[in-house]
């Protein structure tokens, strides 16, 4: 026959040591958020499609970062933004949002225009 009791504490020392090391990796991914992070706090960030301007951003976080630490295993950095007025929205909540900043948006505009500036000129030569 086993001795539960002496099993039960052995299985909470364990549980207490996985507690202690995601505790410790969380202090760790919490510090280096903004190494990690594309955009830094106070950035204008746009939407790469339209060109909105979505925010200012105003927080760093991992969505699994205050959920479950058994899923908070890598720094996929989310931001939480500015929209105005005391308004706030997240990345998280819009799947499939491409962020940029001003000069990835400019820069993807003139790709857009130099593309179509070669596609009229090929239209041409076949006139």
């Amino acid at each position: 026959m086993t001795d539960k009791t002496a099993l039960t504490a052995e299985l909470k020392t364990l549980n207490d040591e996985v507690k202690a090391i995601l505790a410790k990796r969380k202090a760790w991914m919490d510090a280096h958020m903004a190494d990690f992070a594309r955009y830094q706090i106070g950035e204008e960030i746009y939407d790469a499609n339209t060109g909105r301007r979505l925010g200012v951003i105003s927080k760093h976080y991992r969505y699994w970062g205050d959920r479950d630490p058994t899923y908070d295993t890598s720094m996929n950095v989310e931001y939480e933004f500015h929209t105005g007025n005391n308004c706030y929205d997240n990345t998280s909540r819009q799947p499939g949002l491409s962020i940029c900043n001003l000069d990835e948006l400019a820069a993807r505009r003139k790709r857009e225009a130099d593309y179509l500036i070669l596609k009229a000129k090929e239209w041409r030569k076949g006139f």
